[in-house]
């Protein structure tokens, strides 16, 4: 049993990356549609008629807002210029959380400190059997027996179930926007500003209902066979600037969930306005990169931006 604790923990950082950056875009709505193959690799990326860019003008500078998908192929790079063009344009870059200190000894504790249970329940006291069975046989199948996520919360079998799955599909943190990103300004000296601690993320997650993790489980586990093409789906629509195609494969599955869509997008966006409206008075330019469905829905950064009177301009 030792080996497959070795296996969980080697995963931890992969693990708290997907948490900490995405609930959503790792488990979304059924694909409608099949998904085109990757396009190779060239030194020029096509150029799409719009973005996941936006741009907000003040008297005293420019603020890019870019929409992120957190895990990428390799092959999905290089991306659009405008993009690439926002990236020079910046003096800083905002993150959701401080992007290095993701894999750090410190994260990764608190990702086995928040995911392990304090209260002596086991994986299977906190799931109806039907949903336990169900869960032994998924792990199984991926070759970890469910005794090695006994004393672990039902939230951190979900997210290894997805981490284990998008690393076989070659879909990787490390390729993410936000990584690329980060990487770069690090190379480049670039100072890079975070909107919540990493804390924030960890504990908006622990902080689901029993119901609503068991309900994540079932969801997972039922959508597993189909994670690449409905993934793949997102990233295309991502790229080619559909907003509501994307919109759609992020929320779509929140529709009998309002309140938990609130906690993860809404009320984040809303807190976050204290730290990115008074951006737009600072002598520097900033881009700002945060998850897709933070841009799109109710309450979206860009809704509330403009609701309080500022333009936004696609790019």
């Amino acid at each position: 049993m030792h080996k497959f604790h070795g296996v969980i923990r080697k995963n931890v950082s992969r693990i708290a990356v997907v948490i900490l950056l995405t609930l959503v875009s790792a488990c979304g709505d059924k694909p409608t549609r099949p998904s085109p193959a990757p396009s190779p690799q060239s030194s020029q990326a096509p150029q799409p008629q719009q973005t996941f860019l936006w741009q907000v003008k003040s008297p005293q500078n420019t603020v890019y807002l870019l929409g992120s998908i957190h895990l990428l192929k390799k092959s999905d790079y290089p991306l659009a210029k405008q993009i690439n063009d926002a990236y020079e344009d910046a003096e800083k870059l905002v993150f959701e959380v401080d992007m290095g200190e993701l894999e750090s000894s410190k994260t990764q504790s608190l990702v086995l400190e928040k995911a392990t249970a304090q209260d002596g329940k086991t994986l299977k006291d906190r799931l109806t059997p039907e949903t336990y069975q169900l869960a032994k046989t998924t792990a199984s199948e991926i070759g970890l027996p469910i005794e090695a996520f006994s004393g672990f919360k039902p939230w951190f079998f979900s997210l290894t179930l997805i981490t284990l799955k998008l690393q076989r599909l070659e879909f990787n943190p490390e390729h993410g926007v936000d990584q690329y990103f980060f990487k770069k300004a690090t190379k480049d000296g670039k100072e890079t500003l975070a909107l919540e601690t990493i804390e924030d993320q960890f504990n908006l997650f622990d902080s689901f209902s029993q119901g609503d993790q068991e309900q994540y489980i079932r969801q997972t586990i039922d959508e597993l066979d189909t994670l690449e093409t409905s993934f793949q789906e997102m990233v295309s629509a991502w790229k080619s600037g559909d907003d509501q195609t994307l919109k759609n494969l992020l929320l779509k599955s929140f529709k009998d969930y309002p309140e938990l869509e609130d906690q993860i997008f809404g009320a984040r966006n809303r807190k976050w306005m204290t730290t990115i409206e008074p951006l737009l008075q600072k002598e520097d330019d900033y881009l700002i990169v945060v998850g897709a469905g933070h841009l799109v829905g109710k309450d979206s950064v860009l809704e509330l931006l403009q609701a309080k009177g500022h333009t936004l301009k696609r790019l």
